[in-house]
């Protein structure tokens, strides 16, 4: 081998050596969770009537209703999830967002009434829509914030990628790393009902305590996404605005890429659920942009999980 091929092999080399460690560095640099806000159980249960009409008139309250429900009732879900969104502006506005539809199970996403810690478990398997990583598929994920003793994966996310060559199962890695912030808006962790409400009841309340808080009451749909009967509710933002990636985290997304003016929620008038939810931006020309859609339906609460629901080898099934 001649001298100029030899510079040519050690080139590549060294460009190879440097996009693994690029990989990695996005892969291992993560922060630690932010605390979620705590949510305190204040008032009792309202009658039906009285619950449309916090819609109409304080929709904090109504959310902190459905909180309280999910509080004192649920330990786990499992829905089917219909989403699309912009990560990070892309695709770019004409492009809609492709629609992922996801089989969705949560549990221990409600913390302990004592120690206000949770021990959450994410399982996603992707029934059409999924995003492609390294030419393959991403067609599941699990996330556990139980310890590996207990055969959880001490906080962080596993990935399976069937029709991947090689590494069809990645290693355990941080739920928000820079490449996880690169697939989708919000951390797995908040994949849940409960957190979403919480979210949103965080968002709204500290609205209203600043006097910006601004909505209208659009009455009873039955989304076709959602198939159940349900309040909905808009709210205009004084501003631009960008969602935490997680819950209790801070915004670091940038406005004209990640920010919306308007949040409209779905919630369940009988079940009292935060089930749709539609992030939209309105340019200053009067352009609408889709930000992102999330619809719950086939809401199964306290299902029977197995005892490998939340495991590796469930992902993989």
């Amino acid at each position: 081998m001649n001298r100029r091929a030899l510079a040519v092999a050690a080139l590549l080399l060294l460009l190879g050596a440097a996009g693994y460690a690029a990989y990695w560095w996005k892969v291992e640099r993560a922060d630690a969770a932010p605390d979620a806000p705590q949510f305190v159980e204040q008032k009792p249960p309202v009658a039906a009537d009285e619950f449309e009409e916090l819609a109409r008139a304080n929709p904090v309250e109504l959310l902190a209703q459905c909180l309280s429900r999910y509080q004192r009732e649920v330990t786990g879900l499992r829905a089917t999830v219909q989403k699309q969104e912009r990560v990070q502006g892309k695709p770019v506005h004409p492009e809609l967002p492709p629609v992922e539809v996801i089989d969705l199970f949560v549990r221990g996403d409600v913390p302990h009434p004592d120690t206000q810690k949770t021990a959450i478990e994410v399982l996603m398997k992707w029934k059409s829509g999924a995003k492609s990583f390294l030419g393959s598929e991403i067609r599941g994920t699990l996330f556990s914030e139980k310890p590996k003793a207990a055969g959880g994966l001490d906080g962080k996310v596993v990935t399976w990628r069937p029709d991947a060559r090689f590494q069809k199962e990645s290693f355990a890695v941080p739920p928000n790393n820079d490449l996880a912030k690169g697939q989708s808006r919000y951390c797995i962790r908040d994949a849940g009902l409960y957190r979403s409400m919480l979210r949103t009841h965080a968002a709204w309340k500290a609205r209203q305590e600043a006097n910006e808080f601004e909505f209208e009451y659009l009455g009873k749909r039955t989304p076709e996404h959602i198939g159940r009967e349900c309040l909905v509710i808009r709210r205009k933002c004084k501003r631009v605005e960008v969602d935490a990636f997680e819950v209790g985290g801070v915004p670091t997304g940038k406005p004209e890429l990640e920010g919306f003016t308007e949040v409209t929620i779905y919630v369940d008038a009988e079940r009292r659920l935060q089930v749709g939810t539609e992030l939209v931006r309105t340019e200053a020309n009067g352009t609408r942009v889709l930000l992102g859609a999330y619809y719950f339906r086939d809401v199964q609460l306290n299902p029977p999980f197995a005892a490998d629901a939340f495991t590796i080898a469930e992902l993989k099934r």
